[in-house]
C-alpha cells in the first residue's frame, strides 16, 4: 500500500481556531455569487428574490458600519470623560464605605478627602485622593469646593455616619 507523502496529519490543536458563529458580509456575498452561478438557466432566480437578497445584504452592511461607528463613538466618549471629570481635581469629596462588623451588623462610614487626580483603567474611572485612596465615583455622596483656609488639606477618614462631631468651645 502506497501512502502519498504530501498528505500529512495535522494536529487541529496546533492551529488557531478560525471558527465563527456568525456570517459576515463576505460570507453573504460568496453565498449569493454561488447561488447565481449555480442557478438553473432554464429557471433563473426571480428578480424579486434577487432584490430581496441585495436589500438584506445592504441592510447587513449598514448595520455593520453603524456598529463600527458606535464603537468608535463610545471609545471617544470614554477618552473625553476623563477630561471632563478632571474638573473635580482640588475639590473636597465625601464618600461612603460600608463595613461589616464581626457581629454581622453593617456600619456606613463617611470619609472626606481632597481629589488630587482622576484615573482610568480598563474603562473604569476612579478619583485619586491626597491620602492615596482610589475612590469609585459611585460611592461619592458629596463634592464641595475646597476651603483654601483649611489647614488639613488632607484626609479626615474615620468620620462615622452618626454625624457626631466633638467640638470644643
Amino acid at each position: 500500500m502506497n501512502i502519498d507523502p504530501t498528505l500529512q496529519l495535522q494536529n487541529p490543536f496546533d492551529q488557531p481556531s478560525t471558527h465563527q458563529d456568525t456570517l459576515g458580509k463576505d460570507d453573504f456575498l460568496k453565498l449569493l455569487i454561488t447561488q447565481l452561478q449555480s442557478q438553473d438557466p432554464m429557471d433563473p432566480m426571480q428578480d424579486t428574490q434577487f432584490i430581496s437578497q441585495m436589500a438584506t445584504f445592504t441592510s447587513l452592511e449598514q448595520t455593520n458600519n453603524m456598529t463600527d461607528l458606535l464603537t468608535q463613538f463610545v471609545a471617544s466618549q470614554s477618552n473625553n470623560l476623563i477630561g471632563q471629570m478632571s474638573n473635580v481635581i482640588g475639590k473636597t469629596i465625601t464618600w461612603q464605605e460600608t463595613v461589616q462588623n464581626k457581629d454581622g451588623s453593617v456600619d456606613v462610614k463617611n470619609h472626606t478627602d481632597i481629589i488630587s487626580g482622576v484615573s482610568s483603567q480598563g474603562g473604569k474611572l476612579t478619583y485619586l485622593t491626597k491620602s492615596g485612596d482610589k475612590i469609585d465615583p459611585a460611592y461619592v455622596v458629596q463634592i464641595d469646593e475646597t476651603d483654601p483656609n483649611d489647614s488639613k488639606g488632607n484626609d479626615s477618614k474615620g468620620d462615622d455616619s452618626s454625624g457626631s462631631d466633638d467640638q470644643k468651645d
